[in-house]
């Protein structure tokens, strides 16, 4: 008997760690936002083991989806454009820009 070849595919977004999950939701209580955890995502023919979603306190408006990738952290806004961040802590200074 022979079994086929299969290959396992990496999914386009992986889960992310813990500290980094913790980090995101206090710094999104902090700011008013709701953060929400969607595992095991399959959007537009992509596989995603976990989505981070940032939406308004009070209103299902998402702001920010996240995920992570084998080449960092991307953030899609609402409207614009996605970017690619290294850290969570990159992540953090882009979404609200402090104000000097």
């Amino acid at each position: 008997m022979q079994l086929r070849h299969t290959s396992a595919r990496l999914p386009t977004g992986i889960a992310f760690d813990v500290p980094d999950l913790v980090l995101l939701r206090a710094w999104s209580d902090f700011h008013g936002l709701r953060m929400a955890i969607e595992l095991d995502v399959c959007a537009e023919h992509k596989e995603y083991e976990e989505l981070l979603a940032l939406y308004d306190r009070n209103r299902a408006f998402r702001r920010w989806m996240l995920w992570r990738s084998c080449d960092g952290i991307i953030v899609q806004p609402a409207n614009g454009r996605t970017m690619l961040c290294e850290t969570m802590a990159d992540v953090l200074e882009i979404l609200i820009p402090s104000r000097d």
